[in-house]
């Protein structure tokens, strides 16, 4: 797909939600981007500070779309280079619904931190959104890496041999090729190499766009006063501070908890790690200048600035088993529902054990979970970044992380969750019904990153008879979605708290959705049944895949907008409920 095609789609996408030329309404609803020279840059305090008046989305080009989607991150081949009619009905409507799920007012907050050579294309995608672009110096960076094991954990050593393939490829090796050598480096040069990179492919794509810097020192030092001067960027109310964790109490694994307070400059490396670290860097830099604009190089120098702000302490050896411990399966109840007036809640959410099942039948069924890069039912993910859930090739089945098996599913998409409600003989409640029942209720079990990650679905001091996590642990999709204009991409409600959101009742009950084959690491299942609803009313896997083939194979129908093939979805997912 060549520019012009990207420019027309993104065109299309924002007259869904107002006029896209002048100062019309899509300059308002248009999302915030928020862009890293790479990861650990304080992406995530950005999000959680502004939680409370920006609905957040947390690198959807990165984690939605799977690595053989055109427009993903992760493909090897630069989007530009595959021709002219590169996405398939099935990629096309994902991606228009996708884009179309960041629009809305007030406007949203969209972070990606580490693009590479997919910058420019997402920047292509929202031509109307204001960027934030967030710095840190490179030994900061590469202490953040060093203290949680992320180079190994998130399998980097793969992404700069897949990194510097694209840096090689016809269109790019001209100025890139030099600066990533295929030279299989030891892990400090290829992070400096990456995080240069990074750097320079962002301000080449911003070259004629305005945009904020926002670095990750100034945060630290003066936090009020960086979340008063974005929020005054953004004409937001500036939201206030959000609550911190008690002195000494720890997540089980904090890689992504923002509720501890820095308000230090350390980097836990030794000076030679240290050195080394920013002497690949500057040579990167250094060869840039030859190949690429002195602009560019200028300002991509600029924002890998301040190693020397932060002080040099000597690491400290921790345990391999303490940045993440492994889970222990526990004893669960059986699925039972329990009655309410009008309706039952099943006692607890569905676990990952169920999901590898129906999925693992769903496949058998002829409906494989990612079709032409779009993941249908559940957006996997590598254990370290999150994901519970892998599909195991040799064996042709779904199989989930040792210990995990009862813990709650989540990158489940409003599609996956409304299969495994047809399945059951159930359905998803509705917003109204969630608020109805959690009126009143405890308050919310596990949210706020007070443990790290969603704990087992059985819930303490909860029986077999009692909804377990009525709040809290995850937030979960619901039936219903709000009132929108009929040609927009359908979306459904979230409702609750989750183990990495606030539990506050404000929380809990503001309004939030997303596009039906949106996930989210804090987005699980909850099911209900009407009275004329029991498991022999439910749809067997051979059924629900025939279903959900035949609205794939109908999304190339030109008279249809977004929003009516989403309905075909939605009616073909509900057949299980009752006479609600």
């Amino acid at each position: 797909m060549l520019t012009a095609d990207l420019k027309d789609m993104a065109a299309r996408v924002a007259a869904l939600h107002g006029p896209y030329e002048g100062e019309g309404p899509v300059l308002t609803t248009a999302p915030v981007l928020a862009l890293g020279v790479f990861e650990r840059v304080g992406s995530n305090w950005l999000s959680d500070s502004l939680r409370a008046g920006m609905p957040q989305h947390n690198e959807p080009f990165r984690q939605q779309l799977s690595r053989k989607h055109p427009a993903s991150p992760h493909n090897r081949v630069p989007l530009e280079l595959t021709g002219g009619a590169w996405l398939g009905e099935l990629e096309l409507h994902h991606l228009v619904c996708a884009l179309s799920d960041l629009y809305g007012h007030p406007r949203h907050l969209v972070k990606e931190t580490n693009l590479l050579f997919s910058t420019d294309t997402t920047l292509t995608l929202l031509p109307y959104s204001p960027v934030l672009v967030l710095t840190r110096a490179p030994v900061g960076i590469a202490s953040s890496f060093a203290r949680g094991r992320l180079w190994k954990r998130w399998g980097y050593g793969e992404r700069y041999g897949q990194v510097a393939a694209t840096a090689h490829s016809a269109r790019w090796r001209r100025e890139f090729e030099s600066l990533l050598p295929q030279d299989d480096p030891e892990e400090l040069v290829a992070l400096g190499r990456l995080i240069a990179v990074n750097a320079l492919l962002l301000a080449r794509a911003l070259v004629d766009r305005e945009h904020t810097v926002v670095p990750y020192e100034q945060h630290v030092e003066d936090p009020a006063g960086t979340l008063s001067r974005v929020a005054g960027l953004l004409h937001i109310e500036q939201p206030a501070p959000a609550p911190l964790r008690p002195a000494g109490s720890t997540a089980a694994d904090a890689t992504f908890a923002t509720t501890g307070h820095k308000n230090e400059l350390v980097a836990d490396l030794d000076r030679r790690s240290a050195e080394r670290v920013s002497e690949h860097v500057h040579a990167t830099l250094s060869r840039a200048a030859r190949t690429l604009d002195p602009q560019i190089t200028t300002t991509a120098a600029g924002w890998l600035t301040g190693d020397e702000l932060y002080e040099l302490r000597e690491p400290v050896v921790r345990p391999r088993g303490t940045a993440r411990p492994a889970a222990t399966t526990r004893q669960v109840p059986l699925p039972v529902y329990c009655p309410t007036p009008g309706m039952s809640w099943r006692n607890t959410l569905v676990t990952n054990r169920e999901m590898a099942d129906l999925l693992t039948m769903l496949h058998a069924a002829g409906l494989p979970n990612t079709q032409c890069g779009v993941n249908l039912l559940l957006c996997p993910m590598a254990h370290e970044r999150g994901g519970r859930l892998h599909f195991d090739q040799r064996r042709r089945r779904w199989t989930v992380s040792p210990g995990f098996e009862t813990h709650p599913a989540y990158w489940v998409t409003w599609a996956g969750a409304a299969a495994v409600a047809a399945w059951s003989g159930a359905r998803l409640p509705t917003r109204a019904e969630a608020l109805e029942a959690t009126s009143g209720a405890l308050p919310a079990y596990n949210c706020g990153y007070a443990t790290g990650d969603a704990s087992s679905v059985a819930e303490t001091g909860r029986g077999a008879g009692q909804v377990h996590h009525l709040v809290g642990n995850l937030q979960i999709w619901c039936g219903d979605g709000p009132t929108q204009h009929a040609a927009r991409p359908e979306q459904r409600f979230l409702f609750g708290a989750a183990w990495n959101t606030p539990g506050t009742r404000e929380a809990i009950e503001a309004e939030r959705s997303r596009y039906l084959l949106g996930s989210s690491r804090g987005v699980g299942v909850r099911l209900v049944r009407d009275p004329d609803t029991t498991q022999a009313t439910g749809l067997g896997a051979w059924e629900l895949a025939h279903r959900i083939n035949g609205w794939v194979d109908g999304l190339g129908d030109p008279a249809c907008s977004p929003g009516e093939l989403d309905r075909r979805l939605v009616t073909a997912l509900i057949a299980a409920q009752g006479s609600s």
